[in-house]
């Protein structure tokens, strides 16, 4: 009778535990890899904000821009913030620009032609508000020919 108690006792904490712990899959993160690759032409790419196991971001776990960075220096890079007249965040910085729709689902990424004579990266870092996670964020890569 006492080792039937203790396994129940046993599974409702277990149960307890398990079904309390937030969830990974619901972390906002970019589809696709993590860096993304632009040849040196001027361009614009859109990538889909998606929960962690691939379903669209359901915006229960907000994010929010920490900024541009310089995978070089580890600095944060100079930018320039706008709100567009229909709601999106547009951050951009020299070269690169990040558009944010209203709803967060959606990152376009705008490039300017590369006539550096060098490859060129930034990272896009955001933070979930949730966790502290740094995400949804990714590595914009643009080739010199």
């Amino acid at each position: 009778m006492k080792a039937s108690k203790l396994l129940w006792a046993v599974v409702m904490a277990l149960t307890f535990v398990l079904t309390s712990c937030d969830r990974v899959t619901d972390e906002p993160t970019i589809e696709g890899k993590m860096n993304k690759f632009f040849d040196s032409q001027a361009q614009q790419k859109s990538f889909r904000v998606l929960t962690a196991s691939g379903k669209p971001y359901n915006h229960k776990i907000d994010w929010h821009i920490i900024g541009i960075l310089d995978p070089k220096s580890e600095t944060y890079l100079t930018k320039k913030i706008d709100t567009l007249s229909n709601g999106d965040l547009k951050i951009s910085y020299d070269w690169v620009a990040f558009i944010v729709r209203e709803n967060k689902s959606v990152i376009d990424v705008e490039v300017q032609k590369n006539e550096t004579g060098q490859d060129r990266s930034v990272d896009f870092v955001a933070q979930d508000n949730h966790k502290g996670l740094a995400s949804p964020s990714m590595t914009v890569i643009q080739r010199a020919k």
